[in-house]
């Protein structure tokens, strides 16, 4: 049964934390199959945000009618320190990433993937002056503000690869022309926050502040566990954000198992339901990351099946484990910061 036009708009609309401009969207709409790039960078261990959220989006927008197509940034990741120039290690990352997202049901055969390396080569002529015109617009300053989170570069350890990389993204999204486009993250897009407490003095590499799809069971009980979640509190509470835009959009709903004196089990439709009971007190922390460790590992119980029944998946897991040491571009830059500061960097920035 095909979607109705307020169907349509409300399901993309879903997917945005901020429509600007929603009559632009629903003009876009009226059209038979409009186009939407999803940008992808590849990761060598992919989070569930990458995972499960980037599977939500997608389906939802093959679900509106939307003619979407993966952008594989495939060339941007040789700017990392770990694979350089190494091809091949980048396309093993690549199949691992994609047979994540088919292990939990992302509609592969309705989606189009697209090497960027790809399009660069036949569409330099067009990429390259629109990628000079947009770091004309732009200070150095305003550049590296937009990379002042990008790991494992702590402040004053930013490559020159990781200064031009804001003006490469978005001249590649202009150069496609499309209707549509989602960003690998930005403040404009939805992105899951840190699940430590104080995340800024915490290690960056300090695996609890996210779940990884390869995560299992035990790995996702003790994060969350651990995870930051006050009573009564709602502003930047990890374990809500998680249940937000990773559970209710998988499950339509959140189910509450709550223990023993303090009340019935619940099940929660809206984040509106659940905010209310959360701030009252009559819904528990202790409960709700009970309640988020069940749901999470229900989701990626999927992964580990699919892994465990597929011989060509199990071949793409073994490359692609982060390795704890530092190349020898971020040792060397850091080594001149050091220089020029008097000081050895802080232990988190390595």
């Amino acid at each position: 049964m095909e979607m109705g036009f307020d169907e349509k708009f409300a399901l993309l609309r879903s997917i945005a934390e901020e429509c600007i401009c929603e009559d632009e969207l629903r003009v876009l709409l009226k059209k038979p199959n409009p186009i939407c790039y999803v940008w992808f960078e590849p990761t060598s261990m992919m989070g569930i945000e990458q995972g499960i959220m980037k599977i939500i989006y997608v389906n939802k927008m093959v679900r509106a009618g939307c003619t979407v197509k993966i952008l594989i940034a495939d060339w941007f990741l040789q700017r990392n320190p770990r694979f350089t120039c190494n091809l091949n290690k980048i396309q093993a990352i690549i199949r691992y990433n994609i047979m994540m997202w088919k292990a939990v049901g992302m509609h592969l055969d309705k989606v189009e993937i697209i090497w960027f390396s790809d399009e660069l080569n036949h569409h330099a002529v067009d990429y390259w002056p629109l990628a000079m015109d947009v770091s004309r617009k732009y200070t150095m300053k305003r550049m590296a503000s937009y990379c002042k989170y990008v790991e494992p570069y702590g402040p004053g350890i930013l490559p020159a690869a990781q200064i031009i990389y804001p003006c490469m993204l978005v001249s590649a999204v202009l150069c496609h022309k499309a209707d549509m486009a989602i960003q690998h993250g930005s403040a404009r897009h939805s992105v899951l926050p840190n699940l430590l407490e104080n995340p800024e003095f915490q290690n960056r590499r300090n695996a609890g502040r996210t779940i990884f799809m390869l995560d299992d069971e035990d790995d996702i009980e003790e994060k969350i566990s651990c995870a930051f979640c006050p009573s009564r509190v709602v502003a930047c509470n990890p374990c809500l954000e998680y249940i937000k835009s990773v559970v209710l959009p998988w499950f339509g709903k959140f189910e509450v198992v709550q223990k023993e004196g303090n009340g019935s089990n619940k099940t929660y439709s809206s984040m509106k339901e659940l905010i209310a009971d959360y701030e009252s007190g009559d819904l528990d922390s202790f409960d709700v990351k009970l309640a988020l460790g069940k749901a999470i590992n229900d989701i990626l119980e999927l992964v580990g099946e699919f892994f465990r029944s597929n011989e060509e998946a199990q071949a793409q897991i073994v490359p692609h484990r982060l390795q704890d040491e530092i190349g020898a571009d971020i040792q060397k830059i850091q080594l001149q910061n050091e220089e020029m500061s008097g000081h050895t960097p802080a232990a988190d920035q390595i």
